[in-house]
């Protein structure tokens, strides 16, 4: 039996860190330019050269309320693909479950972007083939330049990047909603712009009683990315992201508060300090506690 996910108080806030699964991605293009030999201590990359990598969705509950911030790779992967990226049907809707919860009781989705770790788990494909709505009620919030890159971009390497976005989109597309800027999902839970890995790639903030937690998303996907030039060569403006992950990580040393990572294999969320200017974890909810297996 799948046990529940850990969860962290924000306030009134239950945030729990969900995850669709642990997967393989290459190393090189997690981080760009900063030498294998620097990142594979703490990355370990198999004989393909990939590494492991988790997929955090946290859930975060208030009443009625039940808000996941993205939703994994899903169970929509060709044969094909499954091999290259090592992911299977994905645990997200187990997790759920865990909790004591629906995939019908999640009220919204808050899709950072739209590459295919992040939205595939949006939808579920049956026996048969068909994919459909994998949270029926949910309101999905996109930023509006994201979707319209997404869907109309003829750029080859964007095109590329968001080459599953039609399958993907087109059986929740009457729950889509475009927000452009900084949204207020309910009180207390934000859509923050930061642009970086996407041009209009978006993070979560959630803020209440004093504390704070800011899911970072692929501006910062794992631990060691919190260094400020080792970013992904799948970013389409590396300053940007410099520039923002720099801001929000500053900001969680200063007030104490939480970051959490989308891709990190042993570090779900966790407080940030400033050790003698390297920036260290502390209080930190692991991965293991999580996953079984």
């Amino acid at each position: 039996m799948t046990q529940p996910p850990p969860r962290i108080q924000i306030g009134s806030f239950t945030v729990a860190f969900l995850t669709d699964g642990l997967w393989r991605n290459d190393g090189g293009c997690m981080f760009g330019v900063v030498p294998r030999e620097l990142w594979k201590k703490d990355h370990p990359p198999d004989e393909l050269n990939r590494i492991r990598l988790n997929l955090t969705c946290p859930l975060i509950i208030r009443g009625r309320d039940a808000i996941l911030i993205d939703t994994g790779i899903g169970n929509r992967l060709s044969d094909v693909e499954r091999r290259i990226f090592d992911h299977r049907d994905g645990w997200l809707p187990d997790h759920i479950q865990a909790l004591g919860m629906e995939p019908g009781d999640v009220t919204a989705v808050v899709c950072s972007h739209l590459h295919f770790d992040h939205v595939g788990g949006i939808v579920r494909r049956r026996n048969s083939g068909l994919l459909e709505a994998a949270f029926p009620n949910a309101r999905i919030f996109v930023q509006k330049g994201e979707l319209e890159v997404a869907s109309n971009t003829r750029n080859e390497r964007l095109h590329a990047a968001y080459r599953h976005i039609g399958e993907i989109l087109a059986p929740v597309a009457s729950r889509i909603e475009a927000i452009e800027g900084p949204a207020s999902i309910i009180g207390g839970v934000t859509a923050m712009p930061t642009g970086g890995h996407t041009r209009d790639h978006q993070i979560c903030i959630i803020e209440d009683g004093g504390d704070a937690l800011a899911h970072l998303a692929d501006i910062v996907p794992t631990r060691s990315h919190m260094r400020g030039p080792w970013n992904q060569a799948y970013d389409l403006d590396a300053l940007t992201t410099m520039k923002k992950k720099a801001l929000y990580l500053g900001r969680a040393v200063a007030e104490r508060t939480w970051v959490s990572f989308a891709h990190d294999d042993h570090v779900f969320a966790a407080r940030v300090k400033n050790d003698a200017g390297r920036l260290v974890l502390t209080n930190g909810v692991m991965v293991s506690e999580g996953l079984d297996g």
